[in-house]
């Protein structure tokens, strides 16, 4: 696999001369380039501890002609303004002294898990069911349009567009069903000092579980707030 970066090799930069000739070197060592790449290699590692399965990391070759001043402190990596450490990608090494300098190392990144694809052909407009659903193992730094982990928060959503058996399920593929609709009849369920009173209302707009929607109530005509809860029920208070 060819590696591609916006850094074309193995960049140096310092601003006292950092490609240093070993005969300048006062006591004739170099800095050891494979001290740099476990620098990198640990660094990617740790960006992606969080992750259920760990990174399978390919770093660039350096130049073995490359010939820096031996640091005398701990190597320090980052990521460079707008890089991620995700497929293709490079990671700056930094030298904080005495003498300083810099290099950038290109590394590919990849990282696998489970996401939640079709189980079979589905046609758009489907309102998702567990048994429309499964898991596959796939390399996450492939899926640019995103992906869902958790196949429960599809269910009971409806497809934007057709997919095909195995086909990953990203974010903007779904969209959730409202819970209530607007005009739709609703109960109004107050909640105070370990009592509830119930009564009934008209939804103003259409509604999402866990969300806030204003409805009239029924009875007094007042305009009240509340949370949507299962069973077109509107919990005020919350």
């Amino acid at each position: 696999m060819r590696i591609r970066s916006r850094f074309p090799h193995l960049l140096v930069m310092s601003a006292c001369g950092l490609a240093t000739p070993a005969f300048a070197l006062a006591d004739g060592t170099i800095q050891r380039l494979d001290a740099i790449q476990q620098t990198v290699h640990a660094f990617l590692v740790d960006q992606h501890r969080d992750r259920a399965e760990p990174p399978q990391i390919r770093l660039q070759p350096p130049d073995s002609r490359l010939r820096l001043a031996p640091c005398g402190s701990p190597l320090e990596a980052f990521l460079p303004s707008g890089v991620r450490a995700v497929g293709n990608t490079t990671v700056g090494v930094r030298c904080p002294g005495p003498q300083t300098w810099t290099i950038y190392q290109n590394a590919n990144v990849q990282v696998f898990g489970h996401v939640t694809v079709a189980s079979r052909v589905l046609n758009r407009g489907t309102l998702l069911r567990a048994a429309d659903l499964r898991t596959e193992r796939r390399e996450l730094s492939a899926l640019t349009s995103g992906y869902e982990t958790a196949p429960e928060r599809l269910v009971g959503q409806r497809l934007q567009r057709a997919l095909t058996a195995g086909a990953v399920i990203p974010p903007n593929a779904v969209r959730a069903v409202p819970t209530v609709r607007r005009g739709e009849t609703v109960t109004i369920v107050i909640e105070s000092q370990g009592m509830k009173v119930s009564s009934s209302g008209a939804a103003l707009n259409d509604g999402y579980l866990g969300q806030r929607l204003q409805v009239r109530n029924a009875s007094s005509e007042r305009v009240v707030e509340g949370v949507v809860i299962e069973g077109r029920r509107i919990e005020i208070g919350r």
